[in-house]
């Protein structure tokens, strides 16, 4: 189509690292008279796809999503503008109403459009997902967002119209995609109710996460999308829950703060003949928040590795500053494969594995010695977990527990690749003294986590286990998480950590529904909606 037979519309888009989805976006509209682009800073090829179909590339920090489209809009030069995200599709049939209708003319000053959402290639029509109409045509002179961070609203003039015509929004790539986009949307949240005067009470956060699961799922016909929706009314209750555990969370930091880490003194035992060495290796990818305690506890050691996945930040280097070795190897979700790496590169007779979360203490020290100047009947020792989430050490909801880690050189290795174990040979003594574990610095790095890891377990039980049985798969999406709650909740006395307690319980439930939720959506996906 050449210039003169161009639609005269701005088609405005907003960017940030779309390199793999912003072409089909760019072809959907290249019949547009202008296309305008508005990228965050993207690190990927973004900007460079972009001017293959437009000269009106711009780069701005979002601070403020209202801000930031309202001063998209003000980059267009038509009277007229069609506003789209990279991850959406105008189909032929929009095409052609928006080419009649700007050639008739119209009294209306904006449109409103309907969007066909997707979960991969799954198009969700129930749940409130389908109309989903939003206004996204309009009259660039009589429209603005509402200027705030999260879920701006749109200000525009009466009269408007309905199209018919379509856009598809390919909103998640896949359950993985969806839980990092209600990550980061749940972060902003869970800020606005920060700055609300009255802030937002539990009694209300709770219903909130209740009605919308409800009003999704059962009174919008979510359930009529099958397994995909009811993965998309739990994740829509979820959203008003995580938003409150992280408001609560943010909440805790401000008026108590909360160390981290309480380390074992650094001084060296004397070496002697009757000494065995000991030693300790650290997994490690991007650590340099934590990595500094961990190592000032390993400071008395005969000898420290570090076994890093390619750290981007300073993680190396801090490691380097305490002067122990550091072997690089790629991670590709073996955890039993990194250990073994670590068991194999230490000159010490004695070893405890750890992760940089980790911190050994003054007490398991003194044990470690004792066991260092005596025969032992054992191979490998347990020793006790003390975890803490979120600054509070809990005792109750099963998670003061026994750990496998401190081992005999020659002795043990570890064997899977996500739920890993160590394998013995000899027997294993029990060791009554903690090791220190801080695995989650926030909510955020909790969810950004445990998406992660469930994403390798899923697919590391299709890889062992084939195509289970399907009733065992919902009943492990449906049932389990419940009875999981229960069990932390209840069961092991979470409760009696007051809101850690429950914060904690519903987290880890939720953890079980998403690891089965992308088990189901490898081994049967569209199959069996």
């Amino acid at each position: 189509m050449n210039n003169a037979n161009k639609v005269p519309l701005s088609v405005v888009i907003i960017t940030k690292n779309e390199e793999k989805r912003i072409k089909d976006c760019l072809e959907s509209v290249k019949w547009a008279g202008e296309i305008v682009v508005v990228d965050d800073f993207s690190s990927d090829k973004t900007v460079e796809i972009a001017r293959g179909y437009t000269d009106k590339v711009y780069q701005k920090k979002m601070t403020n999503e209202g801000v930031h489209r309202n001063y998209a809009y003000s980059l267009s030069s038509y009277e007229w503008v069609l506003s789209l995200d990279a991850d959406e599709r105008v189909t032929p049939g929009l095409k052609e109403e928006i080419e009649r209708i700007l050639r008739e003319g119209t009294e209306c000053n904006g449109f409103t459009i309907p969007r066909r959402n997707f979960i991969g290639h799954y198009w969700l029509k129930y749940g409130g997902q389908y109309p989903s109409a939003q206004l996204r045509m309009f009259r660039k002179n009589e429209f603005r967002y509402e200027e705030v961070d999260v879920h701006p609203r749109a200000f525009m003039k009466d009269p408007r119209g309905q199209l018919k015509g379509d856009i598809l929004h390919y909103t998640y790539r896949d359950v993985e995609d969806l839980i990092a986009k209600l990550n980061n949307h749940t972060d902003r949240e869970s800020k606005k109710w920060l700055s609300l005067p009255k802030g937002m009470p539990f009694s209300r956060a709770f219903r909130r996460t209740i009605d919308r699961f409800l009003r999704t799922y059962y009174r919008k016909k979510g359930k009529n999308d099958g397994v995909y929706g009811l993965i998309f009314g739990a994740m829509s209750g979820f959203y008003q829950f995580l938003s409150y555990a992280k408001y609560w969370s943010a909440k805790l930091d401000l008026a108590t703060g909360w160390d981290r880490g309480n380390p074992a003194s650094p001084d060296k035992i004397p070496l002697s003949p009757a000494r065995k060495k000991i030693g300790a290796f650290v997994l490690t990818k991007n650590e340099e928040d934590k990595i500094k305690n961990c190592l000032e506890s390993l400071k008395w050691m005969d000898d420290v590795v570090i076994v890093d996945g390619f750290s981007t930040d300073r993680t190396v280097d801090i490691a380097h500053e305490y002067g122990v070795k550091v072997v690089q190897h790629r991670f590709e979700g073996d955890f039993g494969l990194e250990r073994n790496i670590g068991i194999e590169n230490l000159a010490a007779d004695w070893i405890l594995s750890l992760d940089a979360d980790e911190v050994v203490t003054e007490g398991f020290k003194k044990r470690a010695v004792e066991i260092l100047r005596t025969e032992v009947p054992y191979r490998a020792y347990k020793f006790l977990r003390k975890n803490y989430f979120l600054g509070r050490f809990m005792r109750y909801g099963g998670w003061y527990h026994y750990s496998h880690h401190f081992l005999m050189k020659g002795f043990a290795r570890y064997e899977g690749r996500v739920h890993h174990q160590l394998i013995v040979n000899g027997d294993i003594g029990k060791l009554d003294a903690d090791i220190e574990h801080y695995p989650f610095q926030s909510v955020a790095q909790l969810v950004s986590r445990q998406n992660r890891y469930t994403t390798i377990e899923a697919r590391e039980m299709l890889e062992l286990r084939g195509k289970i049985d399907l009733k065992e798969v919902l009943y492990n999406i449906k049932v389990k998480p419940l009875k999981l709650f229960w069990k932390f909740y209840v069961k092991k006395q979470g409760f009696r950590e007051g809101m850690h307690g429950f914060v904690f319980s519903v987290l880890f439930a939720w953890v079980h529904f998403l690891r089965w939720a992308k088990y189901w959506e490898m081994a049967y996906g569209e199959k069996h909606t």
